[in-house]
């Protein structure tokens, strides 16, 4: 028996298609490749983990409060599935009574997996209904790494992204200051955690990271529980969704099973084609990381001195206290504007940062004044870490070009705030001028405004998709996905997070959210209903410019609007593997919102099938949005359908007229009916001469 050998080194391989893991040498898995009854033999994968305001900025609390026109809805009787580190089953965030009085009903009646079972410890609720652990000890190590928490998250990342999506309705007290009412997106579902990343998520290919194998098996599990939605905050690097064996594969079956799959974009943006897997696949939706419109915010005032007059008081993001008029100086003139030095560390918290990366080590320039430092190369609050060893009192953390108006509230070390890039301009070009700047830093409030919101961020991953999918629209969304507060791993607390980590969960939430509104919609109805009503019209690239489809995908969902979106575009699971491109299949042609050619030669054309799925109407149909001399037109223009009907709308793009050569052409299809949502097809087609 291949198992019962002592061969080293030992790893874990999948064989598919039946999902068995096997702990194999390569000597044996070279033997059981042979067999003609294995199809695949594959070692096993390790995969990177990539609200307050957040839900609001979406739209749900028109579902919240029965705005949108159906009764209120909070995601009640929806089942969640969380695939990550785990979940602090101590937080209030899965309580199984919110702090507004809502007392959970458990719909399957039991609880699954690990709960309540006294050796494990895992301790389940009416909120909280399931509990697994797929990880297994860690063999590629040299010495073997325990790594069974059965199911409790020690990461924090896990808890983070399952309170985003569906955590209760929890108040707290921030910083012994603000009063915080914080909730999920469809705070009334009930959770199953499926626990399959290693034990603090350390990077490196011999530890840490999330097996695939257990992914598999939890992705199995999920759709065996009958969960309606997952979220996936989890990738890799790009790869084909249609390969037998692969996660992005293992999505397609449970969207078969009428799972939704919301999955992180990933984070190696700002360069194009940067989109990971399985946010690739067509199948799952992708989500970018995108700002709110409400941060936690201090003001730079009182400030006085220099050669030119001061600037206005300055708005920045913070989670510390204040601090009193004191002189402002720039690090640029104390030899380092970046207040850092070679290599750097990037921990997210205070304590976690050790002042390695201080150019001042062992000097102490500064005496208590509020210290100004560029943003780049050096984490937020390592730099603050190191002005703080330096001496000094307060810091402001201004942005550069390269970061726009991006700005995180982040709990530093001492009293600090972040401003966007004009501000810090604003900033640095007084702080230039003479000598005797004075300045004060306010204690953090919550500051809301419109224009804080729809900011990619910068480590965002973008399109265009790669090969084999790149006729599809990616990501499909953005989301908050930037300082977003949510549940820790530790005790009852809070912490604040970035990235696409953070934006997934807010549309597998909508995704629910939706669900309890419209139970017997289907993941289709779902996906294209937020995709074609979301809006992409304040999107910008970091605050520096208007983003583009393959940046913010269609944009931010409005979920009143999906509710009442009365058409939807369906894909089965035939057409999906139909559309494989080794098969001869394309990805194009897809009945997806996302009309995209990489290759569109003077003319290209769609076909599209809407279905009417809340009544009768007169629809219109109107291409918006293209540049001048872009010839688009729709067949038909206008047409009728009842509810249940469907019909074709081809779409033609005319580029013959266009100057535009060798660039991206964007623009949309606007679907109008009275009575009902404004519905966009979002179109980039890339003129190929």
């Amino acid at each position: 028996m291949l198992l019962g050998r002592s061969i080293s080194p030992v790893h874990q391989y999948r064989v598919a298609s039946n999902g068995l893991a096997l702990d194999l040498s390569a000597a044996e898995a070279e033997i059981l490749a042979e067999s003609p009854l294995v199809k695949l033999l594959e070692r096993d994968q390790k995969y990177q983990l990539q609200t307050y305001a957040g839900p609001e900025w979406i739209g749900a609390g028109e579902i919240w409060t029965g705005d949108a026109g159906f009764p209120e809805k909070r995601g009640e009787g929806i089942l969640f599935g969380s695939l990550d580190s785990g979940i602090n089953w101590e937080h209030p965030s899965f309580d199984s009574q919110s702090t507004d009085g809502y007392v959970h009903t458990n719909p399957l009646g039991g609880y699954l997996g690990l709960c309540n079972d006294p050796e494990s410890g895992a301790l389940c609720n009416d909120k909280l209904i399931g509990i697994y652990d797929f990880v297994e000890d860690d063999p590629g190590t040299e010495d073997v790494v325990e790594e069974n928490t059965n199911g409790k998250d020690n990461d924090g990342h896990g808890s983070h992204t399952a309170s985003i999506a569906a955590g209760n309705r929890v108040n707290t007290f921030l910083a012994g200051k603000i009063n915080a009412t914080l909730s999920g997106v469809a705070p009334r579902a009930n959770i199953i955690s499926y626990r399959v990343c290693y034990i603090g998520e350390p990077v490196g290919l011999d530890s840490g990271g999330c097996q695939g194998s257990a992914i598999l098996k939890s992705i199995d599990q999920a759709v065996a529980d009958g969960v309606d939605v997952i979220n996936y905050s989890i990738g890799s690097d790009a790869s084909d969704p249609w390969r037998i064996g692969s996660i992005a594969r293992a999505f397609l079956v449970a969207r078969n099973a009428g799972v939704f799959v919301a999955t992180s974009a990933g984070n190696a943006g700002p360069n194009e084609g940067t989109i990971g897997s399985p946010a690739n696949a067509p199948w799952v939706i992708a989500v970018g990381n995108a700002t709110h419109n409400t941060i936690y915010g201090s003001v730079v005032s009182d400030l006085a001195g220099g050669a030119s007059p001061p600037p206005d008081d300055l708005i920045g993001a913070s989670l510390t206290g204040g601090i009193g008029q004191r002189p402002i100086v720039h690090a640029r003139d104390y030899g380092n504007a970046l207040c850092g030095i070679g290599e750097a560390e990037l921990e997210a918290r205070c304590g976690d940062n050790e002042g390695l990366s201080n150019p001042w080590d062992g000097e102490k320039p500064f005496n208590g004044e509020i210290v100004v430092c560029d943003r780049g190369t050096y984490g937020r609050v390592e730099k603050g870490k190191n002005v703080l060893l330096a001496g000094a009192g307060g810091y402001i953390l201004a942005n550069a070009s390269e970061q726009g108006e991006s700005v995180v509230a982040d709990d530093h070390c001492l009293p600090a705030t972040h401003l966007g890039k004009e501000e810090g301009d604003e900033l640095r070009e007084w702080l230039a001028t003479g000598s005797g700047h004075q300045g004060s830093i306010s204690g953090f409030s919550l500051v809301e405004n419109d224009s804080f919101g729809d900011q990619l961020a910068e480590t965002s991953s973008r399109g265009p998709a790669e090969a084999p999918v790149a006729d599809t629209l990616k990501p499909n969304l953005i989301a908050p996905g930037t300082a977003i507060l949510a549940a820790s791993d530790l005790g009852q607390a809070f912490r604040t997070l970035s990235g696409t980590s953070m934006s997934s969960p807010h549309i597998a939430g909508a995704a629910a959210l939706l669900k309890s509104v419209h139970p017997n919609w289907s993941v289709s109805q779902i996906a294209s209903s937020i995709e074609t009503t979301a809006t992409g019209e304040q999107a910008t690239d970091r605050g520096l410019e208007p983003a583009t489809p393959h940046q913010r995908g269609s944009g931010r969902p409005q979920l009143g609007e999906a509710a009442n979106a009365g058409l939807y575009l369906d894909v089965t699971n035939t057409d999906f593997v139909a559309a494989n491109p080794v098969a001869g299949g394309q990805p194009r042609n897809l009945n997806l919102p996302g009309l995209v050619d990489t290759k569109c030669k003077s003319n290209c054309s769609f076909t599209r099938k809407l279905t009417a799925q809340a009544g009768s109407g007169n629809w219109t149909a109107t291409p918006v949005g293209f540049p001048d001399g872009v010839n688009v037109s729709t067949s038909p223009a206008s047409f009728s359908l009842s509810n249940g009907q469907s019909r074709d709308l081809v779409v033609n793009v005319d580029l013959a007229g266009s100057v535009v050569v060798g660039e991206w052409v964007y623009g949309s299809i606007r679907l109008t009916a009275p009575g009902f949502s404004d519905q966009y097809l979002t179109v980039a087609v890339y003129s190929d001469g």
